[in-house]
């Protein structure tokens, strides 16, 4: 497809914060330059959190065995928690309800990543609004609306080489846009709600001072800005390279002017997920959570001015960590509890997958809320690669 010439900058842009589609992306944050430190504060320490695992391919590891379970990353909450299976090529449904849910969804990108939430009329096709929309390492943006198929999702636009790895959904007083990350590009894709890739000018979301070795990975929409991290890119291979230190959050306006780094390496390793802690977290309520790929950590900030706060910690004390960390999506009443999140992981080096919670260790033991269920299938499961390491981001 095309790039549609246009510049997304024609006039002042302004996200609309009931509009944001991520769930993860609902509380507002300051309009202030965020500034990092490495300094650790006591805030949250007391603060234990339980990892409840409830859904994986491998046998005994969960409470729920569901072999569509491969590598999730992206997660989107709409009445029901979806979750783009990077290593079967779909997405499947699971619900806090006791009822199971039947709908799965072939992606024709091939191994989904970022994925969103669509409550708007934009992003139509065949005349239907799309209700999903993923992202795929092929460069593939695919939509999905029951009414045009209930199985599959439609390839709506496609840019040659790029490696997309993450979605964001923009609503701005202008209309909406989505936000895709090409890692081989080392740039923020945008697409208009007619699925046109916009051209932008050289500054609109690119951060001047980046180093040369790192690439935009994935993007947030996270109250009235917009979140990019990044990570080392392996020109040679093209995969991510994890270490600690090794990472940035930058924050931009809607225009994609850059505003300034929200988090400047120090605890960072690899970092993707980006949401704020729901209220009910414990001392971490309303802290902006940055999920490590590399270690598996979830790292807390001030989100008015990027002060580090702290890993969440487990009732030992020691940090949480899930390995092959992708995504936090916060919880809602039907499904997990309004005071957890829930955490993607490509467990076995992307093999295999897990999902499940992050809650406070008191609200964990009383209770997830509800049990997870996963979809029902009848098609064939594909088998995950047997080789030493995976595309996906390793």
């Amino acid at each position: 497809m095309r790039s549609r010439i246009a510049v997304l900058c024609v006039g002042a842009l302004i996200l609309s914060i009931p509009g944001t589609a991520h769930a993860t992306t609902k509380t507002p944050a300051t309009k202030s330059k965020p500034k990092a430190t490495a300094k650790h504060t006591p805030r949250g320490l007391a603060t234990r959190f339980s990892q409840v695992n409830l859904v994986s391919d491998v046998a005994g590891k969960a409470t729920v065995t569901d072999p569509k379970l491969v590598n999730p990353w992206g997660l989107a909450m709409g009445k029901t928690l979806w979750v783009s299976g990077t290593g079967t090529g779909t997405a499947t449904v699971y619900s806090g309800a006791v009822k199971k849910e039947q709908t799965e969804v072939a992606i024709p990108g091939g191994a989904p990543t970022g994925q969103v939430v669509n409550k708007g009329d934009g992003f139509t096709i065949k005349g239907k609004p799309a209700t999903f929309i993923f992202s795929s390492p092929s460069g593939a943006i695919t939509a999905w609306n029951a009414e045009v198929d209930a199985k599959n999702a439609q390839i709506a636009a496609f840019t040659r080489n790029a490696d997309y790895k993450g979605l964001a959904l923009m609503e701005t007083n202008k209309g909406q846009f989505l936000l895709a990350p090409s890692f081989s590009h080392r740039k923020v894709h945008v697409f208009d709600s007619d699925f046109n890739r916009v051209r932008l000018a050289r500054w609109q979301f690119r951060d001047p001072t980046m180093p040369a070795t790192y690439s935009p990975w994935n993007v947030e929409i996270v109250g009235n800005s917009v979140l990019v991290a990044y990570a080392v890119r392996d020109n040679a291979t093209g995969k991510v390279v994890p270490g600690k230190g090794k990472g940035f959050v930058s924050q931009f306006n809607a225009n994609g002017r850059f505003l300034g780094r929200v988090v400047n390496r120090g605890a960072l390793n690899a970092p993707w997920a980006m949401t704020i802690a729901p209220q009910g977290f414990g001392g971490f309520s309303g802290a902006l959570l940055v999920g490590n790929f590399g270690d598996g950590w979830v790292n807390a900030y001030n989100p008015r001015n990027g002060r580090y706060l702290g890993p969440l910690r487990n009732a030992n004390g020691s940090p949480i960590a899930i390995e092959g960390l992708w995504d936090l999506e916060r919880g809602t009443a039907e499904n997990g509890g309004v005071n957890s999140l829930w955490f993607s992981a490509g467990i076995s080096k992307a093999q295999h997958g897990l999902l499940g919670l992050l809650k406070p260790s008191n609200a964990a033991a009383a209770g997830t809320g509800a049990s997870a269920t996963p979809s029902a299938s009848a098609t064939p499961t594909p088998t995950p690669s047997k080789a030493g390491g995976s595309s996906y981001g390793y």
